[in-house]
């Protein structure tokens, strides 16, 4: 299957769908996949079409994994934007990006964060907040390897995507203390281990992987 661009934007969705399952990609110019306006808006849509559609099984990650050459999940929201923002502009930004989060942790469906590269800020808190979590091990040269971090508070900014209340559900006060607070950057390995993450996948047949997810429960791979 090839994938379908969706939403055409700075950073563009790409879309894979099949019996009740669908692949979401991010794909951008500059390939950090920023958290544009834009870009939750047509999130929020396109979760709203997939669930009305009846899809029980949804991956989102970089588009470039759909064809296994993938590379960053997504370097946050728009810092440019994000300064524009003001008391009353910040709150409905943070809501578009909470809506987004809520859809990702809806109970009826399992949803899969595929995280590779650089997960930043608002894109730390989209990739935790997958029900399912996987990180892209590192290749030979050092390419794909996770770099997870929300270094929010060195700008002054605090997150409103909802990442202050996942990041202590899934990696307890000490963990989240340690990205938020602490500013600490973690791989692939430290992000297992933390339990940020559920498993480490080669870039090796990514897709593959993704694909029989998607099928587990739902029917054939397709």
């Amino acid at each position: 299957m090839t994938p379908a661009t969706w939403y055409a934007g700075r950073t563009s969705l790409e879309l894979l769908q099949g019996d009740r399952w669908a692949w979401i990609g991010l794909r951008s110019g500059d390939g950090l996949n920023r958290l544009h306006s834009d870009l939750l808006l047509a999130l929020d849509r396109l979760f709203i079409e997939l669930r009305w559609a009846g899809v029980r099984r949804v991956a989102l990650s970089g588009a470039g994994w759909m064809a296994e050459g993938g590379h960053h999940f997504s370097a946050g929201a728009d810092l440019h934007e994000v300064g524009a923002l003001d008391a009353v502009t910040a709150d409905p930004f943070s809501r578009r990006g909470q809506r987004i989060m809520a859809h990702l942790l809806w109970p009826g469906w399992r949803s899969l964060t595929l995280i590779s590269g650089v997960a930043m800020g608002g894109g730390c808190d989209l990739a935790l907040h997958g029900q399912e979590r996987w990180a892209v091990a590192a290749d030979a040269e050092g390419r794909y390897g996770l770099r997870l971090a929300h270094p929010a508070a060195k700008h002054g900014i605090l997150t409103g995507f909802g990442g202050t209340v996942r990041l202590p559900e899934i990696l307890g006060r000490q963990g989240a203390d340690r990205l938020f607070r602490d500013f600490e950057t973690w791989d692939e390995t430290a992000a297992l281990a933390s339990r940020a993450v559920h498993r480490i996948v080669e870039p090796l047949g990514v897709a593959g992987h993704v694909q029989d997810w998607l099928g587990a429960t739902v029917g054939t791979r397709r």
